[in-house]
């Protein structure tokens, strides 16, 4: 009897009732059923309610906190409508700023797993560079207003651009987050 070789095998284990195309033998893939439950099982296990699961806002944890304020104006752990939107404008500007410094982009795969863009022109360098600057003077100078100094801007980028799990991220940062959205808020209108 020949001996298994479990190096030699790829992928994952694959239901025997999968079925396959008639004409090639192929597997057809994954049904969206099967996709949909798994999405939504991972976002049940990261505290989203079942009913609720697939609401695009569980799939980050900025989202998940503004869908909390969706859910209660009221809850403290929440950030509002326009806290979030400068939430995906400060995204939006750390991203291009990586990508204009020449920065290592802060989200992970590999070079050829990013998009590839045109390089830009330089009005459009120095808009997005004096935009990220206003942005982290607005974090500190927040930070330094309430007196928790840089606690602000490192509250800001570790929910934003880390995106840890909602259960990782402590009340103190979730206050520091909202004073350095709204900061940004103002410095983005």
């Amino acid at each position: 009897m020949p001996r298994a070789r479990p190096h030699l095998r790829f992928g994952r284990p694959r239901r025997p009732e999968r079925q396959r195309d008639a004409a090639t033998g192929r597997s057809r893939g994954e049904a969206a059923a099967e996709i949909t439950a798994t999405a939504r099982a991972q976002r049940v296990k990261a505290g989203a309610a079942p009913d609720d699961a697939l609401n695009a806002l569980n799939g980050s944890t900025i989202g998940v906190l503004h869908r909390r304020w969706q859910v209660c104006a009221s809850d403290p752990g929440g950030v509002t409508r326009d806290q979030y939107h400068a939430a995906q404008a400060y995204i939006a500007t750390v991203f291009q700023y990586a990508q204009i410094m020449g920065l290592p982009l802060p989200w992970p795969g590999t070079a050829a797993s990013r998009p590839t863009r045109a390089e830009p022109d330089e009005q459009t360098i120095a808009a997005v560079r004096r935009r990220f600057a206003d942005f982290r003077r607005a974090l500190l100078d927040a930070g330094a207003a309430i007196g928790v100094g840089s606690r602000v801007n490192a509250a800001v980028y570790r929910v934003c651009i880390e995106d840890p799990g909602i259960d990782a991220v402590a009340k103190t940062e979730i206050q520091n987050l909202r004073h350095g959205l709204n900061a940004i808020a103002r410095v983005a209108r």
